[in-house]
């Protein structure tokens, strides 16, 4: 087993409280400033925007929202979430690198990133609008290979959706589910249930990846048992696996 070096996070979902941030930050703010855009043409330009086809300032003029200073208003309802700079620090600590893959606008991701004191320990973002391709696209995460130099075998994948751990396990990086509020309401088919192990919080998601840098540095055995199988949480404290 390769030395664990890399950890990349999800960001909506994972570093920040809402995995589904359309509906639960995007429209929400939308309709608090009067728009009255149908919601599948809100959905429809937030899409291209993720992109990198539309500017942000183009975004709020699809959506009939005048744009001036409203990138900063709009990034001020995320929520980071219980635990996460904490979680970040103490994994810095432990010498790993960090990184975020996430599906956003370049301007929204630094924007809250900065607000949270993120960068100073996650020091590289890869994001849609940059990389032009979305999660579950496998070619985003091969560009965040391809720019860190890394092994996949030496990548941990963090995400709140298991469509998104997908690819990465197929390219060999190792994957944990962080259990969100998105992942409660939008279960994926069984067939699609791919996590090597999943966790609710940002003690639990530590331990993890604690345990497999010592697993693979000692050539044991995690002390949280087999590879996940299935996403039904198991009874009691701990690790869900």
């Amino acid at each position: 087993m390769d030395q664990l070096k890399v950890v990349v996070f999800d960001a909506m979902g994972v570093l920040y409280r809402f995995g589904d941030v359309q509906g639960r930050v995007l429209i929400p703010y939308l309709r608090a400033q009067g728009c009255t855009a149908p919601e599948q043409e809100i959905r429809a330009a937030y899409r291209s925007a993720t992109l990198g086809d539309l500017t942000t300032a183009q975004f709020w003029s699809a959506v009939g929202t005048p744009a001036e200073e409203r990138d900063e208003d709009y990034c001020q309802r995320h929520q980071l979430t219980e635990g996460a700079l904490q979680a970040i620090e103490e994994l810095a600590r432990d010498g790993l690198a960090l990184a975020c893959l996430s599906n956003d606008t370049a301007t929204w991701s630094a924007i809250v990133r900065r607000r949270f004191g993120l960068d100073r320990h996650i020091q590289r973002w890869f994001i849609s609008s940059d990389l032009r391709a979305r999660k579950p696209d496998k070619r985003a995460y091969e560009a965040l290979l391809d720019t860190l130099g890394a092994r996949p075998e030496g990548v941990v994948f963090v995400d709140d959706r298991p469509v998104n751990l997908a690819p990465a396990r197929s390219l060999g990086m190792r994957t944990i589910l962080f259990w969100s509020d998105d992942t409660d309401a939008h279960p994926e088919p069984a067939g699609r249930q791919d996590p090597q192990y999943s966790v609710r919080t940002m003690p639990q998601l530590v331990t993890v990846i604690r345990e497999l840098r010592s697993a693979a540095i000692h050539g044991g055995e995690t002390t949280f048992g087999r590879p996940a199988t299935a996403y039904e949480p198991m009874e009691g404290e701990g690790l869900d696996h």
